[in-house]
C-alpha cells in the first residue's frame, strides 16, 4: 500500500508540472496568438477519443510539397513499428496533399489534416498534432519531418520507446541524434537504392520523441519537447536535409516566405533566409559543394565528418 500511495503522489506531481509547463509556455500573448491560429488552420481527420494506450506510437507531421519522398518516409516509420501516422499538409501543389489522400484511402494507419495557416509556426502547427494523438491514444509521440528517417540501434524505434516506457515509467522524452545526408546522384529515382554523403558527427541540438500528453508539445524544429518526465537516448535520425538544386531552392524559398509572415527574430530559420538570397546559379554552386561532403555555412551544412557513403533507406537498424 505504501507503494502504491507514493506512486499516486508521483503521478499527481508529474500532472501537476504538465500543467504548469503548458501555462507558462502560454502566458504571453504572442504565443497565444500563435498557438490559436495553428488551432483554427488546421483541420483534422476524425480522430478516435480515447485514454493512453500503453505502447502505442504514433507520429505526427506537417508536410508541404514533398510528393517526392513522403511515400519513402512513411513506409518508413511504419516498417518501424509506428501504429498511427497524422500527416498534416500546408497547402502543397505537388501532387503531396492528392497521394497522402489515396495513401490514408487504403491504410487506415495514415490520417491527413490540412493547415490552411500560411505563417510558419511551426512549433505551435506540431504541438497541435502532438495534442491530437495524445488524445487519440498515442503513448509516445514522434514529431518527425518529410526527410527523416528514425531507427533505433538494436530494435526497432517503436519498440526502443517501448522498452523505456516498461523501463522507466515516468519517461517522458526521448532524444535523437541528428545526422544530415545528401543524396550523391543528382536526381535520385528509387531512395532504397540511392547512396548519400553523410555526415557521422550528429548536428546540435538533435530532435526528441515525447511521451503523449493532452499538454505536450515541442519546440520550433521538434528539437526539444514541452514534456516533464525523465530523458533518455537511443534514437537516431538519418536526415535527408536537401535532395537536389531544385529541391534546395524550393525549400529556402518557401520557408523563407513563412518564416517571414511570423514577424521572426534574427535566431529563427536563419539559414532559410540565407538561401534564399541565393539565384539559382548559386543555389547549383551549394549544391555541388554538398555532394562532395564538403561544408555549406550559409544553408547549415557544417559536414563535420567524418563523411560517409551510405545507403540508409536499406537499413532496418541503425548501422552508422
Amino acid at each position: 500500500m505504501p507503494m502504491r500511495g507514493d506512486a499516486i503522489a508521483r503521478r499527481v506531481r508529474l500532472e501537476v508540472g504538465q500543467l504548469g509547463w503548458f501555462i507558462r509556455e502560454h502566458r504571453e500573448a504572442t504565443v497565444r496568438r500563435k498557438a490559436w491560429a495553428a488551432y483554427r488552420g488546421i483541420a483534422l481527420p476524425r480522430l478516435p477519443l480515447r485514454r493512453r494506450r500503453p505502447g502505442e506510437v504514433w507520429g505526427v507531421t506537417m508536410v508541404r510539397d514533398e510528393v517526392d519522398i513522403i511515400e519513402a518516409t512513411l513506409d518508413h516509420l511504419l516498417g518501424q513499428g509506428v501504429d498511427q501516422l497524422l500527416v498534416s499538409d500546408n497547402g502543397s501543389v505537388d501532387g503531396t496533399l492528392e497521394r497522402l489522400r489515396e495513401r490514408a484511402s487504403g491504410d487506415p494507419r495514415i490520417h491527413v489534416a490540412q493547415d490552411r495557416e500560411p505563417a510558419y509556426y511551426q512549433g505551435e502547427k506540431m504541438s497541435r498534432l502532438v495534442r491530437a494523438a495524445s488524445r487519440a491514444g498515442a503513448d509516445w509521440v514522434i514529431p518527425f519531418d518529410a526527410d527523416e528517417f528514425w531507427f533505433a540501434r538494436a530494435d526497432s524505434v517503436a519498440d526502443h520507446l517501448r522498452r523505456i516506457a516498461v523501463e522507466f515509467p515516468d519517461a517522458g522524452i526521448v532524444s535523437a541524434a541528428f545526422h544530415h545526408m545528401v543524396p550523391i546522384s543528382a536526381v535520385p529515382h528509387e531512395w532504397p537504392e540511392t547512396e548519400f554523403v553523410m555526415d557521422s558527427t550528429p548536428a546540435v541540438p538533435g530532435k526528441v520523441a515525447v511521451r503523449g500528453h493532452v499538454l505536450a508539445g515541442v519546440h520550433v524544429g521538434n528539437h526539444f519537447g514541452m514534456r516533464v518526465g525523465s530523458r533518455h537516448a537511443g534514437l537516431f535520425i538519418a536526415h535527408a536535409i536537401f535532395r537536389s538544386p531544385e529541391q534546395v531552392a524550393r525549400k529556402v524559398r518557401q520557408g523563407a516566405a513563412a518564416v517571414l509572415l511570423t514577424d521572426p527574430g534574427v535566431e529563427i530559420a536563419p539559414y532559410w533566409r540565407a538561401g534564399s538570397t541565393l539565384d539559382d546559379a548559386g543555389i547549383s554552386r551549394v549544391w555541388e559543394r554538398m555532394r562532395q561532403g564538403l561544408p555549406e555555412p550559409q544553408l547549415g551544412v557544417p559536414a563535420i565528418g567524418p563523411m560517409q557513403r551510405v545507403k540508409p533507406l536499406q537499413w532496418s537498424r541503425w548501422s552508422l
